[in-house]
C-alpha cells in the first residue's frame, strides 16, 4: 500500500502513540531491536492514516495503537519461534558429544549430581527435543528461568565432556 507523505509525517512526528503501543506490547527501550519495532510502527500508523483518511483522527489512532500491538506481538512470537529453533539446533550439536566412551563415563559420573529440573532438561529437552516452553508449561517454571538453567548446564556438561 502507498502511504502519503502527510501521513507518514505526521506519523513521525507522533512518536509517542507508537512508543506507547510498544510499551503496551512490552517491549522495553534497551530491547535490541526497539528501534526496527519503532519503524514498523510508524510505517503501520502512517499507512492507517492513508487508508482511514476519512475517519476521525483520535478513531484512527484508536485503531492504529491496537494494530501496532498486534504487529508487534506478531514479530515477536516469531522471534521467540526463530530462537527455539536455533537452541534446538545448538543443543544437537553438544549432543554430538556423546560419541565419545569417556564423555559417557563422565556423563554417568555426572547425572546423580544434577538437579531435578537440570535432568529434566537433559533428558526432555536435549535428548528428547521437548521445547523450552512445553516444558515451562508442563513444570510450571518461567521459560526464560529453564533458557538460563539451560545454557548454565551446557556450559557445565562442556566443562566436564573437554576435562
Amino acid at each position: 500500500m502507498k502511504i502519503n507523505r502527510k501521513a507518514f509525517i505526521t506519523a513521525w512526528h507522533n512518536q509517542k502513540l507508537v512508543r506507547g503501543a510498544l510499551k503496551s506490547a512490552h517491549v522495553r527501550m534497551d530491547y535490541t531491536n526497539y528501534e526496527d519495532f519503532l519503524q514498523e510502527g510508524i510505517i503501520i500508523y502512517a499507512e492507517m492514516l492513508t487508508r482511514l483518511a476519512n475517519r476521525a483522527r483520535t478513531e484512527v489512532d484508536r485503531l492504529s495503537f491496537r494494530k501496532i500491538i498486534w504487529h508487534t506481538l506478531d514479530l515477536l512470537r516469531k522471534q521467540k519461534r526463530i530462537t527455539e529453533q536455533e537452541i534446538v539446533f545448538d543443543s544437537t550439536e553438544q549432543v554430538g558429544l556423546l560419541d565419545n566412551w569417556n564423555n559417557h563415563l563422565a556423563l554417568e559420573q555426572e547425572l546423580p549430581q544434577l538437579t531435578q529440573v537440570e535432568r529434566m532438561l537433559f533428558f526432555d529437552h536435549l535428548l528428547g527435543g521437548q521445547t523450552i516452553s512445553a516444558l515451562a508449561q508442563k513444570t510450571e517454571i518461567n521459560r526464560v528461568q529453564l533458557q538460563r538453567l539451560k545454557r548454565d548446564l551446557l556450559y557445565h556438561l562442556r566443562e566436564v565432556l573437554d576435562n
